[in-house]
């Protein structure tokens, strides 16, 4: 069928409506288009399609450069979109999202990154032990004779590694280090990579074995265990760090911190330097990595997922959870720290909108916000936003 592209939708696909009037959600399409579509999912209320042919494109629309994606790699998903207009596509999905929940949308910051060599964390599937990337929406893999969109020091270990039997990798790097790590999800006993990288299996972690590498950003050193969260690439973290410090510098805010979901440290490492702070994180590998990263003197770490921790006073409180977001129970515990400012890192639109609407029912109002381009070239994205008491 042929349909007329009219918006977009969370996850940057295009939205239409048929003949029915059911909303076809259409990868890969821009509002404005009109494109030739095939179905590859119908349910009730709405179906999924993918191009055939594009019959009216946008001025915004650009060839796909990458011979991966278009043999059906499903990373960097929006390669089809002129790089100058992706962050403003993403910024309008945050804007619209915040509509659908009732929140007043503040004229967003846009966040570029500086000094960025690309992804530093790659999880790849293995096929006949080559690392590749998963084909959008199926098990099938591409093999990659090259990927721009990682650091170079992992893309060597992408296209030249060699993992036997394993049936994923994932492999870490420290850009401004040089430290090198593959976790290796199945045999680790027929790895083929540079001397200077350490391989660890599943397993062994199971068992307890410590693996771990070092980065450097947001100016200082960082220990990162091998099934750590830590954000995709040091100039993320730069970014993020420099965005929600300027947000506690500018609104003026001063005290006790509570760094929420607080991972290896980054917010309780750099913005809570100086400070007391509560940093909660219930990942066991992330806590181990807290405790080297962080202060002791200056830093309480609790072990405890943020939903059953028992709420202290602060002035702010900084939480970046995962895609989920916070959902009302986490935003309960959160505002019963009676912050003065409550800054969200969020990496769903939806669910960063959603948190939004239930910060501003406990009267907390957003401020002010930034949509940062953490992941340039996908449809991922990442939104800080500022609270104040209303």
């Amino acid at each position: 069928m042929d349909l007329q592209i009219t918006a977009t939708a969370r996850d940057c696909a295009g939205i239409a409506r048929d003949s029915t009037g059911r909303v076809v959600f259409v990868e890969g399409a821009l509002p404005g288009e009109t494109v030739n579509v095939e179905l590859v999912r119908v349910e009730k209320r709405w179906s999924r399609a993918r191009i055939v042919k594009v019959l009216d494109p946008s001025p915004l629309r650009v060839p796909v450069s990458c011979i991966h994606r278009l043999a059906g790699c499903g990373g960097c998903d929006l390669l089809h979109v002129a790089p100058e207009y992706q962050l403003t596509m993403k910024a309008s999905i945050v804007i619209e999202q915040l509509g659908r929940s009732d929140v007043a949308a503040p004229v967003p910051v846009l966040r570029t990154l500086e000094d960025d060599g690309g992804r530093t964390t790659v999880r790849s599937a293995v096929l006949n032990g080559k690392a590749g990337y998963r084909v959008g929406g199926s098990h099938e893999v591409v093999l990659p004779e090259s990927c721009g969109a990682v650091d170079p020091a992992a893309e060597q270990l992408l296209l030249e590694g060699r993992y036997g039997e394993a049936t994923e990798i994932t492999i870490r790097v420290g850009s401004r280090t040089g430290e090198r790590l593959v976790l290796v999800d199945g045999p680790a006993t027929e790895v083929t990579v540079p001397d200077d990288v350490l391989v660890v299996s599943t397993d062994e972690l199971d068992a307890g074995r410590r693996a771990w590498i070092h980065e450097e950003a947001a100016g200082r050193r960082w220990r990162i265990s091998a099934r750590s969260f830590f954000q995709n690439r040091p100039a993320g973290v730069d970014a993020l760090v420099e965005v929600v410090g300027g947000m506690v510098d500018d609104l003026g805010a001063n005290g006790p911190m509570v760094d929420a979901y607080a991972g290896i440290g980054i917010f309780a490492g750099t913005i809570g330097q100086g400070r007391d702070v509560h940093a909660v994180e219930r990942g066991r590998d992330s806590l181990a990595d807290a405790r080297i990263n962080l202060d002791a003197d200056r830093v309480k770490i609790v072990g405890s997922a943020v939903e059953n921790w028992k709420a202290v006073r602060a002035s702010i409180v900084v939480a970046d959870p995962a895609r989920e977001g916070l959902g009302q129970r986490g935003v309960e515990v959160l505002t019963a720290c009676d912050p003065e400012l409550f800054v969200l890192v969020g990496c769903d639109p939806g669910s960063f909108a959603r948190d939004a609407g239930l910060l501003a029912g406990a009267g907390l109002q957003l401020d002010r916000m930034t949509v940062v381009d953490l992941f340039p070239g996908t449809s991922h994205v990442e939104t800080v936003g500022a609270f104040l008491p209303g």
